[in-house]
């Protein structure tokens, strides 16, 4: 396999994760607006436990997915940045798997709100999983603001269109710190959706781009 299919497969994975991701939302429907125990009855009274189930582990399957994006954007980076860059380009790596293994803890407390409720627990019992959901969340916005600020860095002198791709990243990174900064400030703020749908957007964008056009991911010798 040539390193341009290489290359493309991994610029294909981040453009799959947002697709899986969304696909997980909608099996496992969206989650409560309101962070009261009747809203969270409510939800969980409306979805089965193996359709959360189900749903939540093809979000996690996006996730991963998108780990796969990070380790090919810490390949790109590695492939043209300075020797001097390269603790960014690690910073970078392990800011998208912290994110990953927040995120996925997130992800658990949606399975066990809904297992817990099914099993008899007092509504407000269960809502304790999932404002612990909800702060795992936000709070993920700030590791993942900080994957984006290294890849806009190791992306600054790179050729433009990659640079364009690295500096919408640090302001979608300035995006979700902010959003994820006031919804774990106020628990009710619906913030968050707005980082995590900019966060999305770029992904796909920067994906598709790197499909089109494949970055060689090879350091030269």
């Amino acid at each position: 396999m040539t390193e341009s299919a290489i290359s493309r497969i991994g610029a294909a994975t981040g453009v799959a994760s947002v697709v899986v991701t969304f696909i997980g939302f909608g099996v496992h429907g969206a989650l409560p607006t309101d962070t009261t125990a009747d809203a969270v009855e409510t939800y969980v009274n409306g979805v089965s436990a193996s359709q959360a189930g189900i749903g939540n582990y093809l979000e996690l399957l996006g996730y991963l997915l998108f780990l796969a994006f990070a380790a090919y954007l810490y390949a790109v980076g590695r492939a043209g940045g300075a020797n001097s860059l390269h603790w960014v380009n690690v910073l970078g790596l392990a800011a998208a798997i912290t994110y990953i293994a927040v995120s996925a803890f997130a992800i658990a407390g949606q399975v066990v709100m809904v297992n817990w409720a099914k099993a008899g627990a007092d509504p407000k019992t269960v809502l304790g999983a999932y404002m612990l959901d909800s702060a795992a969340f936000t709070l993920s916005f700030e590791i993942g603001a900080l994957f984006l600020l290294a890849v806009g860095i190791l992306l600054w002198n790179r050729p433009i269109a990659l640079r364009l791709i690295g500096a919408s990243g640090v302001l979608v990174g300035l995006v979700l710190f902010v959003t994820g900064l006031i919804s774990t400030a106020s628990i009710q703020s619906s913030s968050s959706q707005i980082g995590y749908m900019v966060f999305s957007l770029w992904t796909v964008i920067a994906g598709i781009y790197l499909l089109i056009r494949p970055i060689p991911i090879t350091r030269a010798a």
